[in-house]
């Protein structure tokens, strides 16, 4: 589709301004403007209208594109939710799909650095990641699932620089994330006093965020402060209940606190609720000890 209109501009008696605009498109992106200003004297400006014409072609390219950009966002979300089931295959598909119609897309490349990433596919996941900054040098969901990738790998010096990127962008909308990372990550390298601070920062931001409880827990324990670490291990708890590792550590620092008890029932409760799992297993264990 697209529509021809005109504007005069007189300059002198023998010459005009003619500027012709095209309106393409006009699928879910909406429409593209493309604007023309011809100099031309008035004798044959019944050829102006000839100009437009000449942009059939353009507009024809602009609206298979759109389609191609709607397709590859709907093959995005097939993606996002074959990675939300594990079934990294088809999302791998999905997303490869995603990037044939739109290779600029960095959305795309970050999906793809994600299947990488849980399939310990790393340099592959780094190189995705990589790829998309340079189609998006402000990218702060990248930044700290590139930092992310670097704490799976223990590189956790490497990694600090990008969580720190990603909570100084005013574009990041889950600060709270690249928080805890950076927590996690000062946690490995020994440095407690940094990982409270940031894991704290975290859940000031999200007080009900499981994963940072459940690591300033495992902060306090470290530190041997077993009533605040089962303080924060509880919240984790209360609000992920499907959470097993934190209800897991809160019986263990219940034992560590003499409450053998208490921590029994706890353990009993994670089986029951739960059935099977790695926790499961290790409650189990813990339960003979006690016995």
């Amino acid at each position: 589709m697209f529509a021809l209109g005109v504007r005069k501009d007189k300059r002198d008696a023998s010459e005009a301004v003619w500027g012709m605009t095209l309106l393409c498109g006009g699928g879910s992106s909406g429409y593209t403007r493309v604007e023309v200003t011809i100099s031309m004297k008035p004798s044959i400006i019944g050829l102006a209208a000839l100009g437009g014409l000449l942009f059939l072609s353009s507009c024809s390219h602009l609206m298979t594109n759109d389609r191609d950009l709607e397709k590859s966002r709907l093959h995005l979300q097939l993606a996002a939710d074959r990675l939300n089931e594990r079934d990294y295959n088809k999302a791998l598909e999905s997303t490869q799909e995603a990037i044939r119609l739109d290779p600029k897309s960095a959305l795309a490349y970050n999906h793809l650095a994600l299947i990488y990433m849980e399939t310990k596919r790393y340099p592959r996941a780094e190189e995705a990641f990589r790829t998309a900054l340079n189609l998006q040098t402000e990218y702060p969901e990248v930044w700290n699932n590139l930092g992310v990738l670097y704490n799976r790998q223990d590189r956790f010096r490497e990694a600090i620089p990008f969580f720190e990127k990603a909570v100084a962008s005013e574009k990041y909308l889950t600060p709270e994330n690249a928080f805890t990372n950076m927590g996690y990550a000062h946690y490995k390298l020994g440095d407690l006093n940094r990982a409270k601070a940031y894991h704290q920062k975290a859940l000031d931001i999200s007080p009900q965020f499981c994963l940072a409880s459940k690591n300033l827990g495992d902060v306090y324990a470290k530190e041997k402060k077993y009533p605040k670490a089962a303080e924060y291990f509880q919240k984790a708890a209360t609000h992920c209940p499907l959470f097993q590792e934190s209800q897991y550590k809160l019986g263990l620092v219940l034992m560590k606190m003499g409450q053998k008890k208490v921590a029994k029932g706890q353990f009993e409760k994670l089986i029951e609720r739960h059935k099977n799992g790695t926790f499961v297993d290790r409650s189990q264990e813990v339960l003979k000890y006690l016995q």
